[in-house]
């Protein structure tokens, strides 16, 4: 189940000793495995409001509407929580999940070695209809900040999930010794801390000693990768997340095709992933139509230009779709020479557009 884990404290002081609690980023549509303590409901306005309910037990302070599972099914309880909070039962979405884990017994009341506490979201906008509360979120922060839930209800989920490719992105290329950008990987720690990421290690790499040798950081990074579910960042994975993250700005104009080739040029080269070294050769095609006026002049060069830019853009609109092999995107020229040493030519169908564009020059017609 794809979840991201933002907090891990292996300290929890309302878990038995040797418990570790984690608080859990769901995708949309996703369910929690299980088994499931408790389930919330965040209810906010458009005004950043959160209504929240008395705590139950004659406990003091606010809490968001709760209901406990027990060997109910998850699903069920929160439908009838709904109902209970608002006369009618709401479409929800799981935000995500406190996660205990402890391998407590006795006295320890939630399923062991694995609690969820779930929090959902409605997708409606109806008012609640029990008795309650709108805490402002500066009333919030000081009410409910000690809630082991509270990250769930102030992260921004979508800068979190990116910063988490940058992160996959920085430590890769630094393990591999691809790039050893200590800036890069100490800046994307403190700014992980920022968006709400958190964990012991994390911390430590944020603030580590500008003296630290190469095998400190590894062991910070990888400590990291363990105790926030991070993938095991490569080489080969940064690359591709960096691709297809680049790739993404290049359809929104913030980022020229041009430099996207040249970048994986760079990248890629011609000893990196095969399915990848279209953007190589792509690359060495911009070459072909440098000019050095007057010495040299390409006939046709703009449209040779913006025939080869559509192409690019043809690449990463793959690549954000999901497409990992870019061979067909490799230019007919390419295909050709390579072909002659194995015997056979088998030119892409987009190398052919590309040819009656005439973007191999004037003596390539």
């Amino acid at each position: 189940m794809p979840v991201l884990t933002l907090v891990h404290d292996p300290d929890a002081a309302w878990l038995p000793e040797g418990g570790v609690a984690e608080v859990v980023l769901a995708d949309s549509g996703e369910e929690m495995p299980g088994p499931v303590g408790l389930v919330r409901l965040q209810i906010t306005d458009d005004a950043g409001r959160i209504f929240c309910m008395a705590r139950s037990g004659g406990r003091p302070g606010w809490d968001l509407p709760t209901a406990l599972v027990g060997s109910a099914d998850p699903v069920v309880v929160i439908d009838d929580l709904t109902v209970a909070v608002f006369g009618t039962q709401q479409p929800v979405v799981l935000v995500g999940a406190v996660r205990n884990v402890s391998l407590a017994e006795g006295d320890y009341e939630w399923p062991s070695p694995v609690a969820y506490f779930c929090v959902y979201r409605p997708t409606t906008s109806s008012p609640p209809v029990v008795e309650g509360v709108w805490l402002t979120p500066v009333e919030a922060a000081v009410e409910l900040y000690e809630r082991h839930w509270w990250p769930l209800v102030t992260v921004d989920a979508d800068a979190v999930r990116e910063l988490s490719e940058e992160l996959q992105i920085a430590w890769g290329y630094w393990l591999d010794g691809t790039d050893r950008d200590r800036v890069r990987v100490v800046d994307s720690a403190v700014e992980a801390l920022v968006v709400g990421l958190d964990s012991p290690s994390l911390r430590e790499l944020a603030g580590v000693d500008k003296d630290a040798s190469w095998g400190e950081i590894d062991n910070l990074i990888l400590r990291i990768v363990d105790e926030l579910g991070v993938p095991h960042p490569t080489e080969e994975s940064s690359l591709r997340l960096d691709l297809r993250r680049r790739s993404a700005k290049v359809l929104v104009g913030e980022v020229e095709p041009i430099d996207l080739a040249a970048w994986g040029h760079r990248r890629v080269g011609h000893d990196g992933p095969a399915d990848l070294r279209a953007l190589t050769l792509l690359d060495e095609e911009y070459t072909f139509l440098e000019e050095v006026v007057p010495y040299w002049v390409v006939e046709d060069r703009p449209a040779q230009m913006e025939a080869l830019d559509r192409v690019v853009r043809d690449l990463a609109a793959a690549v954000v779709e999901g497409e990992t092999d870019l061979s067909r995107f490799v230019p007919e020229r390419w295909v050709t020479d390579a072909a002659r040493t194995v015997g056979t030519a088998k030119p892409s169908p987009l190398s052919r557009v590309l040819k009656r564009c005439r973007l191999w020059g004037r003596n390539d017609a």
